[in-house]
């Protein structure tokens, strides 16, 4: 991943007082009450506050972007792509994602839900694999250019091995197949 030079702070919450926080949300209209909220420290300008509307799962973090430049802030499951430099969203991303992985030779990062996975590269987004799991993965592990882990199952109650190649998103095994 290239260095990024940004840097950013996570906060416990909104201020009392000094400048308002910018709003984020994921349709990009309205206000929302206190989300997930970070401050950001661009190369020009001044500091400033982004108030990240939540999603619909427990994942929080903020990550460079593997463009170098912007960065994804993931409020509770909802992705935000942002560029610090000129307070706002540039893209939406999913709502409900629980895990992300990072691959580091081919700078992408992966980010997962209950039952599929997305990768981001320096270009935005590069794949989307087919459903994988009915709800659930566990097992997770990046080991060289696959991700490998375990689906859940609702038609027999069990875990179900996988692959996905990340170069391209495609996957092997997993607990969910589309009829025929």
């Amino acid at each position: 991943m290239p260095q990024q030079e940004q840097h950013f702070e996570v906060l416990p919450g909104l201020a009392a007082y000094g400048p308002e926080a910018e709003p984020f949300s994921a349709t990009g209209q309205g206000t929302h009450g206190e989300g997930y909220v970070v401050r950001f420290f661009p190369r020009a300008g001044e500091p400033w506050v982004g108030n990240f509307q939540p999603g619909l799962a427990s994942l929080r973090c903020v990550l460079a972007h593997p463009d170098g430049a912007r960065m994804i802030v993931i409020s509770s499951g909802q992705g935000y792509v942002v560029d610090p430099e000129d307070r706002k969203s540039i893209e939406f991303l999913g709502c409900t994602y629980e895990t992300v992985h990072l691959q580091q030779e081919l700078n992408l990062l992966v980010l997962g839900t209950s039952a599929d996975f997305e990768a981001v590269g320096h270009r935005g987004r590069e794949w989307r694999t087919r459903r994988v799991s009915w709800d659930g993965m566990r097992n997770l592990a990046v080991i060289g250019c696959e991700l490998h882990g375990e689906a859940w199952s609702a038609l027999d109650d069990c875990w179900r091995p996988f692959r996905i190649e990340l170069r391209s998103g495609a996957v092997e095994g997993g607990a969910y197949h589309e009829p025929e």
